[in-house]
């Protein structure tokens, strides 16, 4: 083993103990902070030099699934999934479900290096799967996203998010897309349109302030949510400003993040934005039309379709400053994995070969509610126009969420403190920005964007 993957092994341990972690969950969480960490990690990256350079692994013809996804679901709708993926794979498929990241993590972290490994896992984007790309633990999936996974409906535009050294690491379990979610009644009422420009969106949220409506409702969600409008308002300006800040390339101090900054105020002191509401007192209030809109996920549109009155929604992505910018779709994705080291992992190369076709997309989506590919039927018009944006790249950029992009988690951890208490009330955005940057310049030194 060269120093190269020696010294990733040490910061496979580090990073696997110590990092924060979140995903797409089954029940729909907000992102949450690891608050301790476990008690073993990983000790050494791959294999001896001699195992690697071999040929595509072969089958055993079983594999196990390990996630943190499917704890809460029915044991016959897991038959139905396994069997589904089964049936299109010709492998035995077992789901592991861990009830919580922290004995998931554990469980990997103690066998990846071994033939014990699970050959399919569920991991987190972000830092987390760079760590363990770069640590050469888990197989790449380039030639199975060009040959099965993007022929099969899923947006290629994602794979940047799963992408390190050229080389795609993960596929998705689950993608989820953001849009902005409004009341078609309330729109109808007041004779608004969709805005095709951001002085239009502007003039849609100040009618409707002006008849005792609040255009936008902001989710609290468990805290951890603040940087919604700020990821979608940067956008709105320059998508390369949002990706720069994600990738510390530029400081949150910047005059362009505070110009930016100014007009979320100047938004807020005309009423244009809710306090922050918890998620179910917010759909109710976009249900019976105290709000117009809210930014959310589809599984959220679902949500508030199905179980708030049944009303009338469309969605429409945030519009650009400027005509000549196209518009941003953020999404949030989770990585399943194929461990290297696995002695099922030609096994789970088969499931991946397969797990995309439509027949057992189709099934996913039954049974989790979830969706990665466009060839799916979707009966929810929300969540459906969601995918159509994603898919459609002339028109739309897709753009992992803020809360994944991040490239310092303690920063971004800072951040969305600060943005919350911008929202609250509670600082300005000076006070905001300053401390952030603060925080900025203590992790990476007070010269990196200069």
């Amino acid at each position: 083993m060269g120093m190269r993957r020696r010294v990733l092994a040490v910061l496979l341990t580090v990073a696997l103990a110590a990092g924060n972690l979140m995903g797409c969950s089954g029940n729909h969480t907000a992102p949450e902070k690891e608050t301790g960490s476990t008690e073993k990690a990983v000790t050494q990256a791959v294999k001896d030099d001699e195992t690697e350079g071999e040929g595509d692994p072969a089958s055993t013809g079983k594999v196990e699934f390990w996630n943190d996804k499917l704890s809460g679901t029915e044991q016959t709708d897991l038959d139905k999934l396994a069997q589904s993926a089964s049936a299109a794979s010709g492998i035995d498929i077992e789901f592991i479900s861990y009830t919580d990241v922290a004995s998931m993590r554990t469980a990997v972290e103690q066998s990846i290096n071994s033939e014990d490994a699970p050959g399919l896992f569920t991991w987190w984007s972000g830092v987390d799967l760079k760590t363990l790309a770069e640590a050469g633990v888990i197989e790449d999936l380039t030639d199975v996203w060009n040959q099965y996974i993007i022929p099969n409906g899923v947006p290629e535009n994602v794979t940047d998010s799963l992408t390190f050294n050229g080389k795609i690491y993960a596929a998705p379990y689950s993608i989820i897309y953001s849009a902005l979610v409004y009341n078609k009644d309330v729109f109808d009422k007041y004779n608004l349109k969709e805005p095709e420009t951001f002085e239009e969106f502007e003039k849609v949220c100040q009618t409707l302030v002006d008849n005792g409506v609040t255009p936008m409702g902001v989710d609290a969600g468990n805290g951890l949510w603040g940087f919604k409008w700020f990821e979608c308002l940067l956008a709105a300006y320059d998508p390369q400003l949002y990706l720069d800040i994600c990738e510390n390339k530029i400081k949150y101090t910047d005059e362009r993040v505070v110009e930016v900054m100014n007009k979320w105020k100047e938004m807020y002191d005309k009423g244009f934005f809710s306090i922050p509401m918890d998620p179910t007192d917010l759909h109710k209030a976009e249900a019976t039309g105290e709000i117009a809109m809210q930014e959310a996920a589809d599984y959220e549109a679902v949500n508030l379709n199905d179980n708030f009155g049944a009303g009338n929604y469309g969605t429409f992505v945030m519009p650009t400053v400027s005509s000549d910018i196209k518009r941003t779709v953020f999404f949030e994705i989770a990585p399943v994995c194929v461990a290297k080291n696995s002695a099922d992992k030609g096994s789970a190369m088969e499931v991946l070969k397969a797990w995309y076709e439509k027949d057992n997309q189709t099934v996913f989506n039954e049974v989790t509610k979830f969706n990665c590919s466009s060839n799916v039927e979707i009966s929810n018009n929300c969540a459906k126009e969601m995918t159509d944006f994603a898919m459609d790249a002339d028109n739309y950029n897709l753009m992992l969420r803020y809360y994944e992009n991040v490239a310092n988690t303690e920063i971004r951890d800072v951040a969305i403190d600060q943005l919350l208490k911008f929202e609250l009330g509670d600082a300005t955005v000076e006070e905001a920005l300053n401390t952030i940057q603060a925080k900025a310049d203590e992790v990476l030194g007070e010269g990196y964007a200069d």
